[in-house]
């Protein structure tokens, strides 16, 4: 299953989110992950108590570059156990003599022992950001110097680190940037304080005058993601990360983010590619290894997907289903029913039968392999589980599976029969799918009926949407334009496909690549009827699951027709075998009562032709 993590602006961190780094036992990584504790404020000075924070994330600031290591502050030592880190750096500061004194100890947490030792001093007067930006160069020679040399630069910009009020946080960057015209990073965690309360438009400010302050080549990109990420400018977002990528290399959230923004651009190959090094980056972070299958998938490599798969399945133990059923839906995808089966099965055996969610997808590709008999088998176990908690629910899913694999008739009259038995929200539901239904087959007037009745008992959000969907389709006087996808819909079934293209496309490009299937098989549908069959080409590569695609509802509209859609492509490339597959597929499933769009006519017409 695949699962899509949002990544958030902070308000108030200054560095980069943490991208956990695994230490193989007994080999040193490629990639050291340094845990960084406020340092102690050992001075006489208690108004150096800023500082502690201020000195570790500071730190980090410093070794954002570093090739080979990646720091992240932490509260405690025991935050560095918690977030894996391979290293741990602890200090503290003191003051003799009119000196500053800053020592710190390096310990490998794996094999418990300091590491390294160093201890740095200067005037008391100079304060600790010369301390701190020696001990970032001792532990990195790539480290670079913190934002500011200005102490009370410094000073004000600790203060706000430990803040929780965000005017009194503003303040304290107002007196950072004023001690320091020159202080990129006080001015974009402003700029990203202010983007993330919804000030947009002073957010963009602040972030033109950090550009005017000379930044390095990290704030650059970082000031230029935030820019983009406030104004919502997709295409200025990935190419920042990809700047973030090349001078903050050790940062697996930087590739994590970009290979899923590559994702929902659909440039499968570059996602792979990031996931692949976040995943090198935070090896034991068992969900990029999820999404680097399904990035594979949709490339089209399926060994690929099922070996990042097979090691997320490793990572999760024995109790967890959900890398097999991500390695049933990548088979699914990809055409490779059989195993597709056999991985849905063990994660519902894994299940304990609990849900029965992977019994329909295991029915599923029992369909799509032509065993009819075996998918009713497997349909009809799930219905059980579901009979345990609603009949008339599974009634309805009956109805629709019945008539999702041909038998229409059945279909139709075991929803007729259920409809007197269910309450009025539900009725509205049955009234919905039967008005889709009629539709289709060619009732136009009694499927415009049946939505008009199913508006007037809906009682929920979905069902009065469901309602006012099919109406659309309908054609129904006096309705007005609905969504986008009604709208679609009402374009398919008055047959103006070249109308229904652009709209299509749209809303195929801003879909979510695992969540696609419905959207694609409607743009082939309009592709194919424009006649436009070289642009349907990349909409059929992967099959659709036909109940987990969209709404049940209108699984009709999908399934078996995508399987009709891919022939014509494969007619189309001269693929003759493989496209009267999938046309016979088709008719198996067509149904015994033909639907209004001629497509099993054509279909059986091109395998009669085929021989």
């Amino acid at each position: 299953m695949f699962c899509r993590r949002e990544l958030l602006l902070s308000t108030i961190t200054i560095l980069l989110v943490l991208g956990p780094l695994a230490c193989s036992r007994g080999r040193k990584p490629a990639v050291e992950r340094l845990a960084i504790v406020p340092f102690e404020n050992l001075s006489s000075d208690s108004n150096l108590k800023w500082a502690g924070r201020a000195v570790a994330s500071a730190l980090v600031y410093d070794l954002a570059a570093s090739p080979d290591l990646y720091a992240q502050l932490v509260e405690s030592s025991s935050g560095a156990y918690t977030l894996r880190a391979s290293e741990m750096l602890e200090g503290y500061f003191s003051e003799q003599s009119g000196q500053l004194v800053m020592k710190a100890t390096l310990e490998n947490l794996g094999k418990t022992k300091t590491v390294a030792s160093y201890e740095l001093s200067g005037p008391a007067s100079d304060g600790v950001l010369p301390l701190l930006n020696q001990l970032a160069k001792q532990l990195s020679p790539a480290a670079r110097p913190f934002g500011t040399t200005s102490l009370g630069a410094f000073r004000a910009y600790g203060s706000v680190l430990a803040g929780a009020d965000s005017e009194a946080m503003v303040h304290g960057l107002e007196a950072a940037t004023a001690a320091d015209p020159h202080f990129a990073m006080a001015y974009l965690v402003w700029a990203r304080l202010l983007g993330a309360e919804g000030q947009r438009e002073q957010s963009a400010k602040i972030l033109q005058v950090a550009r005017a302050a000379n930044p390095d080549a990290i704030d650059a990109a970082e000031i230029d993601y935030v820019a983009a990420s406030v104004s919502g400018d997709v295409e200025g977002r990935a190419k920042a990360l990809e700047a973030l990528t090349r001078w903050s290399p050790t940062n697996a959230n930087w590739f994590r983010e970009l290979a899923g923004l590559k994702l929902t651009q659909r440039r499968f190959q570059e996602a792979a590619q990031n996931f692949e090094a976040a995943a090198r980056l935070a090896p034991e972070d068992a969900e990029l290894w999820n999404q680097l299958g399904y990035a594979y998938a949709f490339e089209q490599d399926l060994a690929s997907a099922n070996r990042a798969l097979e090691h997320y399945e490793q990572m999760l133990g024995p109790a967890n289903s959900n890398a097999l059923d991500s390695l049933g839906e990548v088979n699914f995808f990809l055409g490779d029913f059989s195993e597709a089966a056999k991985y849905f099965l063990e994660a519902e055996e894994k299940n304990g039968a609990r849900r029965g969610e992977e019994l329909t997808k295991a029915a599923e590709s029992r369909l799509m392999a032509g065993d009819l008999g075996g998918a009713d088998a497997l349909f009809q176990k799930y219905l059980a589980l579901a009979q345990r908690g609603q009949r008339q629910a599974a009634g309805l899913e009956q109805a629709q599976w019945e008539f999702l694999t041909g038998r229409r008739k059945a279909g139709i009259a075991r929803l007729e029969q259920l409809i007197p038995s269910l309450e009025a929200d539900q009725q509205a539901l049955a009234y919905c799918q039967l008005s889709i239904w009629k539709l289709e087959t060619g009732a136009a007037a009694e499927g415009a009926e049946l939505a008009r009745k199913a508006e007037g008992l809906a009682r929920s959000p979905r069902t009065r949407n469901l309602s006012a969907v099919c109406k659309a389709i309908a054609g129904a006087p006096g309705v007005a334009a609905g969504s986008g996808i009604a709208n679609a819909y009402a374009l398919l079934f008055a047959r103006k496909y070249a109308e229904a293209v652009g709209p299509l496309d749209a809303m195929y490009r801003e879909t979510n690549p695992a969540a696609d299937g419905q959207i694609r098989t409607l743009a082939a549908w309009a592709d194919v009827g424009a006649g436009r069959i070289a642009e349907a080409r990349k909409l059929v590569q992967l099959y659709p699951l036909p109940l987990s695609s969209c709404d049940p509802i209108f699984a009709s509209l999908i399934f078996p027709r995508f399987l009709y859609l891919r022939g014509v492509v494969l007619e189309n490339e001269g693929k003759r075998s493989k496209a009267k597959q999938s046309y016979e597929l088709f008719l198996k499933y067509a149904g015994d009562v033909p639907d209004v769009f001629g497509e099993e006519v054509n279909a059986r017409r091109a395998v009669g032709a085929r021989g």
